[in-house]
């Protein structure tokens, strides 16, 4: 139901139990999946309104000493509770809906050796997965690049499956050389595969190293020149770039700070790292 100025709120719930259960939870196909209820801005309309949440508003409003007020009723088109007792315009909830493939995040992840006695690697697992965990909401994917030894490894196509992404990320481990050269090279290919099949979903890349890149895509490359021409392809995609520094304080590098630049990408740096440190550099400003 969609909100106009005008609101019975006892008939709507009577048209909403005839309708089943799937489609009173889902029935505005191609506007997303209800996630959350939320009040709605000052003067806004066009809304489709969350009635058992405004329906709740009510009942605690009134269970706090709020009274039934003035009821919300008039014959310009207010709000009006029928059976179910008066409703004031602060009791109206709107629906928030996130659509489908509302985002994808891609992890670009430093596996190699000087990162095996550092936390960015389980925060970075942990991370992922919990976003995974949340795709059943949010209808997000993520996708996971991995890089060590000889190259990178796509170990997680972008996917919101929970129990194959658990599968994958149990065979992240550390250990070899760093080809931060390669792991750029496969993010690219990946995102712009990905940004082929979905061209309107949100893409945040979020890589994570300590910037001690000592291995070329070729033998003999010029390492600094190749990722900087990998940098200059991710920026053209114009996504959003996210670099964490995993170096502890007393490990400073200057080539994290040169990388992000390059890659025109938000430089992070945190002392310790967790997935919930993570996860909320991902959701800022997203």
């Amino acid at each position: 139901m969609i909100f106009d100025g005008a609101l019975d709120l006892a008939e709507e719930r009577r048209r909403s139990a005839g309708r089943g259960r799937f489609s009173a939870r889902e029935r505005v196909a191609g506007r997303g999946r209800h996630i959350r209820a939320a009040r709605p801005a000052p003067g806004e309309k066009g809304f489709e309104v969350a009635v058992d949440a405004t329906l709740r508003a009510a009942a605690l409003r009134r269970s706090a000493g709020g009274g039934g007020g003035e009821a919300a009723g008039s014959a310009d088109g207010s709000v009006r509770g029928g059976a179910v007792g008066p409703l004031l315009p602060g009791d109206l909830r709107k629906k928030v809906r996130v659509g489908r493939g509302n985002r994808l995040v891609l992890f670009l992840v430093d596996a190699s050796d000087s990162m095996a006695g550092q936390a960015g690697l389980s925060a970075a697992k942990g991370a992922a997965l919990a976003l995974l965990s949340a795709a059943y909401l949010r209808r997000d994917r993520v996708g996971l690049i991995a890089f060590r030894g000889e190259k990178a490894r796509v170990l997680l196509q972008p996917t919101s499956s929970v129990r194959r992404g658990e599968k994958m990320l149990r065979l992240l481990t550390a250990g070899g050389a760093t080809p931060l050269a390669s792991g750029l090279l496969e993010a690219w290919k990946t995102l712009r595969a990905d940004r082929l099949k979905h061209p309107s979903v949100r893409t945040s890349l979020v890589i994570l190293s300590d910037g001690e890149a000592n291995v070329p895509l070729s033998p003999g490359g010029d390492k600094a020149r190749e990722i900087r021409d990998l940098a200059g392809m991710i920026r053209r995609e114009k996504i959003r770039v996210i670099f964490v520094d995993t170096n502890p304080p007393e490990r400073e590098r200057p080539e994290p700070r040169e990388y992000a630049a390059c890659l025109d990408a938000q430089y992070r740096r945190i002392a310790r790292l967790r997935s919930r440190d993570l996860l909320e550099i991902v959701d800022k400003e997203d």
